[in-house]
């Protein structure tokens, strides 16, 4: 069995990484509906991006939870962590933010 503190610890990081995955996403959110509404005629095209924005934070809420259980899962347990995911929500990220810029300056 772990020492009772460095599970504390484990678990109180798991939870300060699960609240940076919700302030991405809400970040990123946020962007897509300041896109969506501040723009000086919402075209289709800012509607898109904001909407695709959104659809990715919201992502992010859903990856973060996922991630945060299974981590805490591994803790409870004492197993090795395996997270996963990172590299792809990071690319989707990217992906989507370049999509927003493409749809904003075309």
């Amino acid at each position: 069995m772990a020492d009772p503190q460095t599970r504390t610890r484990d678990l109180l990081a798991n939870e300060r990484t699960f609240l940076a995955w919700l302030r991405t996403s809400a970040a990123v959110m946020v962007l897509g509906l300041a896109i969506a509404k501040f723009a000086d005629v919402p075209r289709s095209r800012e509607i898109a991006a904001g909407v695709l924005l959104v659809v990715v934070g919201v992502g992010g809420v859903f990856e973060g939870e996922r991630r945060r259980r299974s981590v805490e899962r591994a803790i409870e347990h004492g197993e090795p962590m395996r997270t996963g995911g990172e590299l792809a929500a990071a690319v989707v990220l990217v992906v989507a933010l370049v999509v927003a810029l493409v749809l904003l300056l075309v």
